[in-house]
């Protein structure tokens, strides 16, 4: 679709994805082979190596937004396309400046002043319990990035989180009380998200590609075989063996992050390991072939369902609040055999009418998903709560609520049987156990 935008509308396209900016995986992280590209310029596509370190929100945030403005300063149409929603919000919106100063530091400087940010996410909590207890009950104790980036902000700044997000909220709200009814009715003010205030970045439109979730994970499940027929197997043993050669040079790799989170590399290690060591027959070679295509299957569906939590959850509400709503349009991708009329037409005529500055046409199928798709979810208020009885944290008052009556804690404060006392193991007459007792005591 984007393609097809940028030979419409002399436009560019720039990648959102955060694994596609790296070499490597074509088949995994799904990049569109160069045939497919029609000669449409595609920027941050493979530009990053993978033994390099991996890049962060912040640096992708840096070099999109450069190269946007460049494509509009030389008259032609910025698309960006993607799936790794956090880097697509976080360039849409302009964070606050004490957030956005941290998103811009490198990972490594960082912990090499700081090595508290290099340590366990158990050490991180503790110390963010310790210096700011307010702020480390909003997050999970395994969330170790969400832990991070407030220990980020306080080392930074020297002062606690929650401070710095209470004032940044309490000049927004100022400058939104005093600003002019035209910004007001533009949606102007600043939107508050995670306690740091931000704004748009852009005047966007955004297309939400939408398919069925039941006929999208069929066809996911499709597109996972289609996958490995086309090499996937051999795409991650070739990059398996790359890292190797780089680590026995004494070169270390983070693979914790980068191209190496990918879905399907890390799934496939233990059949390709397996295959290498050699010793096993082939049927339980097979067996471990398919548990790696399933997870793969699992993980892909996973996934799909986690962007439309994020799209629900957090950027319909962000867009919502910021009176922007009506320049989202969701396109209705469950038939691909009407991709053209209901997806590349319907966007084209959309685009068409945003540049002109007109107002956004309706069409049935666009008002329908309108109707059916686009409801923001509400904010849930996030804090930790924890079970002392089944070491357990969670983070609304909904599972807070729900939690008493799940398998786990009611299984965890059932007084214990004594199954010996109840069931003594006296051997039955005539059992092997008593003939075995027999002929012990002769």
């Amino acid at each position: 679709m984007a393609v097809a935008l940028a030979e419409k509308y002399d436009g560019e396209v720039i990648n959102g994805d955060a694994l596609q900016m790296y070499e490597g995986l074509p088949i995994a992280t799904n990049k569109l082979p160069q045939l497919e590209r029609r000669s449409i310029p595609h920027h941050l596509l493979g530009c990053v190596k993978w033994s390099d370190e991996p890049w962060d929100v912040g640096r992708f945030v840096t070099a999109a937004t450069g190269i946007t403005r460049d494509i509009v300063a030389r008259g032609k149409l910025p698309i960006i396309v993607g799936g790794t929603h956090y880097y697509m919000q976080s360039l849409l919106f302009e964070r606050s400046l004490a957030t956005a100063d941290v998103e811009h530091q490198s990972a490594r400087l960082q912990e090499e002043k700081w090595p508290i940010l290099a340590g366990s996410t158990k050490d991180m909590i503790d110390e963010l319990r310790r210096i700011d207890p307010e702020e480390a009950s909003r997050w999970h104790p395994n969330d170790r990035r969400k832990i991070r980036h407030s220990l980020q902000l306080f080392l930074t700044s020297g002062r606690a989180p929650s401070d710095l997000y209470r004032e940044q909220r309490a000049e927004a709200t100022a400058r939104s009380s005093s600003g002019s009814p035209g910004q007001k009715a533009c949606g102007l003010s600043e939107v508050q998200a995670y306690g740091a205030t931000y704004s748009l970045r852009f005047d966007p439109l955004i297309f939400w590609t939408y398919a069925d979730p039941d006929k999208l994970s069929t066809r996911l499940n499709s597109r996972v075989d289609a996958m490995v027929t086309a090499g996937l197997i051999g795409e991650v043993e070739s990059m398996h063996r790359s890292l190797q050669e780089h680590e026995r040079s004494r070169n270390s790799v983070d693979q914790s992050s980068g191209i190496w989170s990918a879905i399907g590399f890390k799934e496939f290690l233990p059949y390709i390991s397996a295959t290498n060591a050699g010793g096993l027959d082939t049927s339980t070679l097979t067996k471990k072939k398919i548990q790696a295509i399933d997870s793969i299957k699992t993980a892909t569906r996973h996934y799909a369902k986690q962007q439309r939590t994020w799209i629900r959850g957090r950027l319909l509400r962000a867009l919502q609040e910021h009176n922007a709503l009506d320049r989202t349009v969701p396109l209705d991708g469950t038939d691909l055999s009407l991709w053209r009329q209901n997806v590349e037409e319907s966007a084209a005529t959309v685009v068409s009418a945003f540049l002109r500055g007109e107002t956004i046409p309706k069409t049935r199928v666009t008002s329908n998903l309108e109707r059916d798709v686009l409801l923001p979810t509400a904010k849930p208020e996030i804090r930790a709560r924890y079970c002392g009885i089944c070491d357990l944290t969670v983070m609304t008052q909904k599972q807070w609520d729900a939690h008493p009556g799940s398998k786990k804690h009611r299984r965890a404060i059932r007084t214990p049987v004594d199954w010996a006392c109840l069931r003594p193991k006296t051997p039955r007459p005539g059992s092997v156990s008593d003939a075995a007792a027999k002929l012990d005591s002769e």
